[in-house]
């Protein structure tokens, strides 16, 4: 779901890893599949809890609201668990790699996923997250089931 989305932001947030903590290029690779499987995860728990509008605030958010973030913080919790368990990395360190790796992350999927309002609107967010078939489409069952009628009309 996220591959192609990675590959495009991957300098970038490597970059941002390795200058803003002690983590090597080589480490900073290491990192991203374990970022890219725990904001996976993390969306589909919150896409099969029917909570579409956490989401959006999540992707609206930035700074301090998105480090306060419920779903961020979920997110980012479990992306430390992976970071010490898989790399060995410590925890203080795996937290600093979670907020400035995560927090590049979602800053650039917002970026890609704006409307021309400013805003992330769930049609651009599915369209950036590349979830037009295959998971996108049991997502948006999901999603429909979630919200009864109230979801006719939004996925066509």
């Amino acid at each position: 779901m996220l591959d192609n989305l990675f590959d495009s932001i991957k300098g970038e947030v490597m970059e941002s890893i390795t200058g803003n903590t002690e983590l090597s290029m080589d480490q900073a690779e290491q990192v991203l599949p374990l970022a890219q499987e725990s904001l996976q995860s993390g969306l589909m728990d919150q896409v099969k809890a029917g909570n579409v509008s956490g989401i959006l605030d999540m992707f609206n958010s930035s700074g301090d609201s998105l480090m306060n973030n419920s779903i961020f913080d979920g997110i980012k919790q479990n992306f430390i668990g992976m970071i010490t368990n898989k790399l060995g990395i410590s925890g203080p360190i795996a937290s600093m790699v979670a907020n400035v790796g995560l927090g590049k992350i979602v800053d650039a999927i917002s970026g890609k996923a704006k409307s021309g309002s400013g805003e992330v609107t769930q049609d651009n967010l599915l369209s950036t997250l590349g979830m037009s078939g295959g998971i996108g489409d049991i997502a948006k069952g999901l999603l429909k089931d979630k919200l009864g009628g109230l979801g006719k009309g939004l996925f066509g």
